[in-house]
């Protein structure tokens, strides 16, 4: 049963935030895992980058062109952790906002707009 209690995965994200770029999605109605409590780990990284992290401006984002815009969320980025709140999803982001886990996933593999130097 040790297997199925929760287990902090900080040392697995240091980790990789040594060696690559990490994405941490939540959506805003998510009851299960909220954005308050992934806000709080985040605080307790053990990452040279987190202080520009914390510091670093949260970007309104929005999906689509035009008048077909859509608020999406927002996007707090600095150094290889970029953290994103999706508007419109709770514990299951592509199944809640398919739009908006598309363009997100695509934006952050890409590195454009919102996800990029850029804002949209």
């Amino acid at each position: 049963m040790q297997e199925d209690v929760m287990k902090s995965v900080l040392p697995e994200v240091e980790a990789l935030l040594r060696q690559t770029r990490v994405l941490l999605y939540q959506g805003i109605r998510d009851l299960r895992d909220g954005v308050v409590s992934q806000e709080a780990w985040i605080k307790e990284l053990r990452w040279g980058g987190l202080r520009a992290f914390q510091n670093a401006e949260r970007a309104v984002w929005r999906t689509g062109e035009g008048e077909e815009q859509e608020l999406a969320g927002y996007v707090q980025r600095s150094g290889a952790l970029t953290q994103v709140v999706v508007y419109g999803a709770g514990h299951l982001v592509p199944v809640d906002n398919g739009r908006a886990a598309q363009e997100m996933i695509e934006g952050w593999v890409t590195q454009t707009g919102v996800f990029g130097s850029g804002m949209r």
